[in-house]
């Protein structure tokens, strides 16, 4: 099986972030396209490489591309398994946190842009954002200590990882110990990884870097 990855820039591509990293969980081998989005033409360029939607990321298995990270997601499951639980409640557990990320959290989304390097930037917290950033508290606070939502590391894991960039970014300050769950999926091998990929990045977005606090 040949895959390939069409991704955008590694220092502020949430849904390019999760995509590769379900890749990389479950080792699998393949190539990366990095295009720089928000640029002229780079929309038209995903569409050309299949991604209908014109966003990254997609994955291209032997010709054929799919284009959703949730999508993505699925397909890797059935193909290699290892993104979601064992457990069918649990499995559909942690698709329903996922489901969450992929479809809400869209104030603070809007809010806190991904910015991995950022540090001490300034957000506007409406009472929505607010709201988001508790649900999310809520939803860590099921890990137990030492362990990730699902006891392994998995896809739900994976969804919440540039939540937690956010929060670090825009110095959004969680209790324990749901601190201590987003300081493990900080410093998680493959995610210090990407950090490090986006770190050596030169491209700057200018509307994703929000002024110091």
């Amino acid at each position: 099986m040949n895959l390939q990855l069409v991704i955008g820039n590694k220092n502020y591509s949430s849904w390019s972030m999760r995509a590769w990293l379900f890749l990389k969980h479950i080792d699998a081998e393949f190539e990366e396209i990095p295009i720089s989005v928000y640029v002229r033409g780079a929309r038209e360029e995903v569409q050309d490489r299949g991604g209908e939607t014109g966003l990254v990321p997609v994955l291209i298995v032997d010709g054929f591309p799919i284009w959703d990270t949730f999508a993505i997601a699925e397909f890797l499951h059935e193909s290699f398994g290892r993104i979601w639980p064992s457990d069918v409640r649990q499995r559909a557990r942690a698709r329903s946190y996922a489901g969450e990320v992929h479809s809400g959290l869209s104030a603070l989304r809007n809010a806190m842009p991904v910015n991995c390097r950022g540090r001490a930037r300034k957000a506007v917290r409406t009472e929505a954002v607010e709201a988001d950033i508790e649900r999310v508290i809520a939803i860590w606070s099921r890990h137990r200590e030492g362990s990730w939502l699902f006891g392994d590391f998995c896809g739900a894991d994976i969804m919440f990882a540039p939540v937690a960039t956010r929060f670090r970014t825009y110095g959004v300050s969680i209790p324990e110990p749901t601190h201590a769950y987003m300081q493990r999926l900080l410093t998680h091998p493959l995610i210090e990884k990407w950090f490090a990929l986006g770190e050596a990045e030169a491209t700057v977005i200018p509307q994703f870097e929000l002024p110091a606090a």
